[in-house]
């Protein structure tokens, strides 16, 4: 019943051709999911023959490496066979230190028939991973991310004016690459952090040319702040696939969060992540959403596009211009708020009680 609205995604977001290869990734998380893959296997091959799917156990955590099979089925056995056999892959699959230089390089050397666009819809994200990384940067290839994606979206922030969510996403996101500082406040919330040096990136939703990525339903323009400049506090109320039953505050300190404030079961399920991974608490991205289509506050996928919204992540940045790397990246989303963004004598307030002012 989604054909149409997939094949729209193909022919206008992916610009997918005839002899182009694809492929789709999804997880078995949700059962509505598992159903969804075979329209867009369906859909696909009305346009191309070169179509791979895979779909594989839930990760249970935004911003993991795929499994093994995945990255088999992107990139062929004998790069993989020679990632392990330089002792790299494991290491790859935790996260763990190693050179994405040298990774890329045995990829680049041994892969074989790497797809030229993926669409992967599992609902863990695999944006901020080094799989998705490699496609985009390494391979050229055009990836669209849709983690926690419900068909209802095709109705919704799918079924807008791209060429005009692409125009506002990369103004924005010209204004935050010249800007050295930021600073937000609503309800509950006040934070400040550097975003100096760093290139902001439009999601524009238009995945045309070679290396371009992004989610689906797209609409934000995003920068990687420097990693240990924000302080403030964070109030969140929503968490990725829900309301809070009551807000709970981050309260962050040479860029990390060193306190959580507030009673509600999302601080216990927080604090195990940063018992795991100490580097979950640091400040990962802040983006301002610019799709017009873009409503439900209780998904983030779509909540942090919803024009005239802000939104702060945690966890992982090294695919977009940071350095920090971990196996968690989170975003939460700031409603009606202030934003004021600037350097070297000046200053433009950005957003105004949630009204964008480009």
């Amino acid at each position: 019943m989604y054909r149409e609205h997939i094949y729209r995604l193909y022919r206008v977001n992916m610009n997918l051709k005839e002899d182009e290869s694809l492929l789709l990734l999804t997880d078995t998380e949700k059962d509505y999911l598992l159903a969804l893959i075979d329209q867009f296997v369906e859909s696909a091959r009305a346009i191309t023959q070169k179509v791979r799917h895979c779909v594989y156990p839930s990760l249970g955590g935004h911003g993991k490496e795929p499994p093994e099979e995945v990255w088999r089925l992107a990139f062929g056995d004998r790069a993989i066979d020679e990632l392990r056999k330089k002792g790299l892959f494991e290491h790859i699959l935790l996260k763990e230190d190693y050179s994405e230089y040298e990774a890329l390089q045995i990829l680049k050397a041994y892969a074989e028939d790497v797809p030229q666009v993926v669409v992967a819809f599992p609902y863990f994200s695999t944006t901020h991973t080094f799989f998705r990384k490699a496609l985009t940067e390494g391979f050229g290839c055009r990836y669209a991310s849709m983690p926690l994606f419900e068909p209802e979206m095709f109705y919704g922030p799918m079924n807008v004016d791209w060429d005009y969510v692409a125009k506002l996403s990369l103004d924005v996101a010209d204004m935050l690459s010249e800007a050295e500082w930021v600073h937000v406040k609503a309800e509950g919330t006040d934070m400040e952090f550097f975003v100096l040096g760093r290139r902001a990136i439009a999601d524009t939703g238009l995945f045309h040319h070679s290396g371009q990525y992004g989610n689906l339903p797209a609409g934000e323009a995003f920068v990687a702040p420097i990693e240990n400049s924000a302080f403030g506090k964070l109030t969140i109320t929503y968490g990725p696939d829900r309301k809070l039953e009551r807000p709970i505050t981050l309260k962050f300190r040479d860029g990390a969060v060193e306190e959580i404030e507030g009673f509600e079961p999302y601080r216990n399920y927080l604090e195990e992540v940063f018992k795991r991974y100490e580097n979950a608490r640091v400040i990962a991205e802040f983006g301002v959403g610019t799709n017009p289509g873009a409503k439900r506050p209780d998904n983030v996928l779509e909540a942090e596009k919803i024009l005239g919204t802000v939104h702060i992540a945690i966890g992982d940045n090294h695919t977009f211009g940071g350095v920090n790397r971990v196996s968690f990246h989170t975003d939460y989303v700031v409603f009606e708020p202030q934003v004021t963004i600037g350097g070297k004598g000046w200053q433009k307030r950005l957003l105004e009680k949630g009204r964008l002012r480009t």
